[in-house]
């Protein structure tokens, strides 16, 4: 496989058990939860699309 496709499948499989361990745990309101969730996913989103391809470790690629 590639390496971005395993990336999104990992990110995909972290995704789904994140969003499950958190329904179980949470003591908020659904809408809560929800907003949650949104803001996570899109902040997972962003990181995957801008992610960097560094080798080496000075790598700036974080900032």
């Amino acid at each position: 496989m590639k390496k971005s496709s395993v990336c999104l499948l990992l990110a995909l499989g972290g995704a789904v058990v994140g969003a499950a361990v958190a329904i179980l745990v949470t003591p908020q309101s659904g809408r809560e939860l929800r907003g949650k969730l949104r803001t996570a996913f899109n902040e997972a989103q962003h990181r995957m699309r801008h992610q960097c391809e560094c080798d080496g470790d000075d790598c700036e690629c974080d900032e």
